[in-house]
């Protein structure tokens, strides 16, 4: 089973040593910064409350990571060695995916099938010998699945709709005025008082629409799309009143029933919802607390109506192979495997984990290596320029194939914390998220060698990083 270790004696760490020592010492900088919130468009990105808020993602000036010694002499591997490590591991890696999704699908945030998936993990590390610990997370949030907007009377009818980033809170329920979309001329002369406003998107943004019926009177607000379908929408600043988006086709439908019912009611509910969950934390006993530690991460929690396979059954069961590869391999550093709670609905346990760290703590991370959506696609890399260097590199000297890609906004996972607090991260994943937060994320689909790859090219940068202190 350890086939690691074989590996170490065959030397296959060697060139990688070197090219992450170059690629450290050469860039420090953090990739990756999210979008900067409050932007009105249809692209922005539902942003939920909870105890600890998203911020924007600086650049960091200096990855705080000591630059390990080149093994110069060390003999190449072969590309059968290398590719027979891999395939070993995505075996194992299937074989313990299948056990979590029989058992453990779904496991929705905060649910209590999150809290007996987080028991199942306690259950395997404490198996392998690992010190755990469940990491209390506590978050309030705006659930996405709530009904948000509903005609009273009407209650047959279903109205999709979205609070928009920033919204205020509130449940209210009042008379529904249309006001265009919300020019000086839409707003009556008598004002909103106690009104709920329905209004066109466009032209002006959402921050000005919204402000402007608030100042009229306005308790709530209803923007329905001048396209076809719903959007996301944001708030530059925190809005005034509770505010969420409808379709083109549930707007007009709306219309309709209001030129028919002019004293028409309807109800805007936007409130926080406190979800209880944890990140389960395990470490070896009697590691070296001086030489820093490495952070190895997944999340298991999952959406609702999903096997969840992919996201992120993948990344629970590449941990779960990983931590028994290394129970007994030592590094000159401490190792810490981390399993996320709460990040389908905004990245809250790793972000929490981050939050609750001192400074010294912070600066006593090596680097964080995250494990994510390795359902579908191509073996990927994203995150901190030098980790995404070196582990492109290790996977080019050692005949596996895994592609660079440059983070998109909005795309995020649980390397993104680490980055924001300055910490360098690296975000192992599937390049095609089509499946994703579907029904369709089931086993079946998933295809291993993505496992198989980014487990051994993680497991090939342990090998690159040395103790801080030296």
């Amino acid at each position: 089973m350890k086939a690691l270790k074989r590996l170490v004696r065959l030397g296959v760490w060697g060139a990688f040593a070197i090219a992450l020592g170059v690629a450290l010492g050469a860039c420090g900088d953090a990739s990756g910064a999210a979008e900067p919130a409050g932007t009105a468009t249809a692209g922005a990105t539902l942003v939920a409350r909870a105890t600890a808020t998203a911020t924007a993602m600086p650049t960091p000036t200096a990855a705080p990571v000591a630059s390990p010694t080149a093994v110069a002499d060390a003999p190449m591997p072969t590309a059968t060695a290398t590719n027979e490590f891999a395939e070993r591991l995505a075996a194992e890696g299937i074989a313990l995916l299948t056990e979590f999704t029989a058992e453990h699908s779904p496991r929705a945030s905060g649910s209590p099938n999150e809290l007996a998936a987080a028991e199942f993990i306690k259950g395997e590390m404490d198996a392998l010998g690992y010190e755990v610990a469940m990491q209390p997370v506590e978050v309030e949030h705006i659930p996405w699945n709530a009904e948000f907007v509903s005609l009273v009377g009407h209650e047959h009818r279903e109205l999709r709709a979205i609070p928009l980033a920033q919204t205020g809170l509130g449940d209210v329920t009042a008379r529904l005025v249309a006001v265009g979309r919300a020019f000086e001329d839409d707003i009556p002369d008598d004002g909103l008082e106690s009104a709920i406003a329905l209004i066109e998107r466009g032209e002006i943004t959402f921050e000005e629409k919204v402000n402007r019926v608030s100042d009229a009177g306005a308790a709530a607000a209803i923007i329905y799309n001048s396209e076809r379908g719903n959007f996301r929408g944001a708030l530059q600043s925190e809005g005034p009143i509770p505010a969420a988006s409808l379709s083109r086709e549930d707007g007009e439908a709306v219309l309709g029933i209001l030129a028919d019912e002019p004293e028409l009611e309807a109800r805007v509910k936007v409130a926080l919802e406190r979800l209880d969950s944890q990140n389960v934390i395990a470490e070896l006993p009697g590691q070296d607390g001086e030489c820093g530690v490495v952070v190895l991460g997944a999340h298991y929690d999952s959406v609702q109506d999903t096997q969840a396979a992919g996201d992120n059954g993948t990344g629970v069961a590449s941990l779960l192979v990983m931590a028994e590869e290394l129970a007994d391999n030592p590094l000159p550093y401490s190792l810490r495997f981390i399993f996320f709670g709460v990040e389908e609905i905004g990245l809250f346990g790793s972000r929490h984990y981050v939050d609750t760290l001192s400074e010294t703590e912070r600066g006593d991370i090596i680097a964080m290596l995250n494990f994510d959506a390795m359902g579908k696609g191509d073996a990927s890399v994203a995150g901190s320029a030098a980790l995404v260097d070196a582990a492109t590199a290790y996977a080019d000297n050692n005949a596996l194939s895994i592609r660079r890609i440059t983070e998109s906004q909005g795309v995020g996972s649980d390397h993104a914390p680490f980055i924001e607090a300055e910490i360098p991260a690296i975000f192992f994943f599937g390049d095609d998220f089509s499946l994703i937060n579907s029904p369709d994320d089931v086993l079946e689909k998933v295809e291993p060698s993505i496992m198989g790859t980014n487990m051994a090219v993680g497991m090939g940068m342990l090998e690159g990083f040395e103790c801080k202190g030296e």
